[in-house]
This record gives structure tokens, C-alpha cells and sequence, in this order.
């Protein structure tokens, strides 16, 4: 019996999961939104986390309704994840993200959410992954490096101790390397041109303010807008004596880009015009 609900679970998962969560794992990596809910102007607010990586987020209110934002996320470390067919595996990650931008917030007499920000940027992720089953060696390799225009919205409320907010992110990518290969047939290595995707992603965040620093969490999922069919490149390497004779096999391919968006932090906001 569990042998045939093991089958029953592998012949869904084939024709309903995309083609991607077959193959290669988690090369599409964004991080968390920035969140700061400004209020007034000369106020700077600093943040640094765990989602994704080991993150730095900085933001500065220049005037009483424009901001300023750079964030950046590096990741090198093993992740330890478990399939859907319950295996065990690790993904051994050495990535980078960078992003910056301009933002718009205001003030309202909405006593739910009284600070609303929009917020416009770009950023750049490098991808270079190795992920494999525990106890076994081989695997397969990813390296990929994709740039990303975003635009957002949150909407939210600071109080005495605690703050909370909502945001929802469109970005839209666009992968200038996307490599990959098995490292038990190296003779074999795949790669995607001109891969791209646009993702909505919904976030909520709440944070409680203790001495001063507020602890903050922030849940959410990017959502594929769209599955673009991309060319995909096999390359096949074999030897006739001293010579090497390369294959190149041609196919289209769906690609989605999702993923979970899940951030644990320490922010800090301080206020630094000056007092009359």
C-alpha cells in the first residue's frame, strides 16, 4: 500500500508540478522587502537579518516624503531542505544580491494603516549553487546571475512597542548566465538563454521594539505572473581518441520563477534632524 501511494505521489508530482522542480533547485533567490515605514523626514532606518542569507538593509528619508534604499544579501552557507517525496538533501549556496532604489511614503488618517510607502529599484543576484542527497556526493551544480527592476507598495502602523505592515512586490527578471550540470556526468552541461520572469510577491511583517531595537519577522511567497517558454542548450561532450566531439541538442522549455520569502531581523530607526 505505501508502495503504491509512493508511485501515486511521484506520477502527480510529474504532471502537475512544474518541470523545474525536477531539475535544478532554488535558482531563482529573492529576498525580503524593505519595510521601513517612514514618517518623517531625516529619519534612517538600518536592519540586518536572516532571510536568504545574512542581510543589510539601510534606508533615509532625505525630505518629508522621498527615501532613499541599498540592501544587500550574501549567502554562503548549507541549507538543508527535504523533498516532497520526503528525501533529505543539502544545498551548499555561495551567492550574492544587491539592490537599490528611490521611495515615496506619506502619512494618512487611515487608523489601520497610517503610513503608506512606494518604492521603485533594480538589483543584480549571483546564484552558485551545489545541492545533493545527505550521504551522497554527486549532485548537481547551478550558476546563474539574473538583474531585477521592482516596484512596490506597503502599507503599515508603528506604534509605542510594535509596528506591523503589509507590501507587495512586482519584479520582473531577467538572467544573463543560467548554467548548470550534474557533477556525476560533467561530460553533459545544460544551460537557458535569455530566461525571464515576473513575480508578484505578497509579504507580512510585524515587529515588537524591546530597549529600543525592534525584533521583526517578515512571511511571504513569490508567485510566477507568467511561465515563459526559454530555449535550453544541451551540450554533450564525448572523445574519439584525442579529438573531443561536442552535441548541441535544442529544446523549449517552461520556466516559473517562485520561491518562499521568509526574513528574521534586528531594525533600528533613528531620527537625525535636530532638535529646536
Amino acid at each position: 500500500m505505501q508502495q503504491q501511494l509512493r508511485y501515486a505521489i511521484i506520477l502527480i508530482a510529474v504532471v502537475l508540478l512544474p518541470t523545474k522542480l525536477l531539475a535544478q533547485r532554488e535558482f531563482y533567490t529573492p529576498k525580503s522587502l524593505l519595510i521601513p515605514l517612514h514618517d518623517q523626514k531625516n529619519q534612517l532606518h538600518v536592519s540586518f537579518g536572516r532571510g536568504g542569507g545574512y542581510d543589510f538593509n539601510l534606508s533615509y528619508a532625505f525630505s518629508n516624503k522621498l527615501a532613499l534604499f541599498s540592501a544587500a544579501t550574501f549567502d554562503n552557507d548549507t541549507k538543508k531542505r527535504i523533498s516532497i517525496l520526503g528525501d533529505r538533501y543539502n544545498v551548499d549556496r555561495n551567492d550574492y544580491a544587491l539592490k537599490g532604489g528611490l521611495g515615496y511614503f506619506t502619512n494618512t488618517d487611515n487608523p489601520v494603516f497610517p503610513i503608506i510607502e512606494v518604492y521603485v529599484g533594480a538589483g543584480i543576484t549571483k546564484v552558485d549553487n551545489y545541492w545533493h542527497f545527505t550521504g551522497n556526493t554527486d549532485g548537481e551544480v547551478t550558476q546563474a546571475q539574473y538583474w531585477s527592476l521592482l516596484g512596490q507598495f506597503n502599507a503599515g502602523k508603528r506604534m509605542a512597542k510594535s509596528e506591523y505592515g503589509l507590501g507587495l512586490r512586482f519584479a520582473y527578471s531577467q538572467y544573463t548566465d543560467f548554467n548548470f550540470y550534474d557533477t556525476y556526468s560533467i561530460s553533459t552541461k545544460s544551460s537557458y538563454k535569455n530566461l525571464t520572469g515576473l513575480t508578484a510577491d505578497p509579504v507580512i511583517s510585524a515587529g515588537y521594539t524591546l530597549y529600543g531595537v525592534n525584533i521583526n519577522a517578515q512571511l511571504g511567497v513569490a508567485i510566477p505572473l507568467i511561465a515563459p517558454s526559454v530555449e535550453r542548450t544541451d551540450t554533450h561532450t564525448a572523445y574519439e581518441g584525442s579529438n573531443e566531439i561536442s552535441t548541441l541538442i535544442h529544446s523549449q522549455e517552461e520556466v516559473r520563477l517562485y520561491s518562499v520569502i521568509g526574513r528574521l531581523a534586528l531594525q533600528y530607526k533613528l531620527n537625525l534632524h535636530k532638535k529646536r
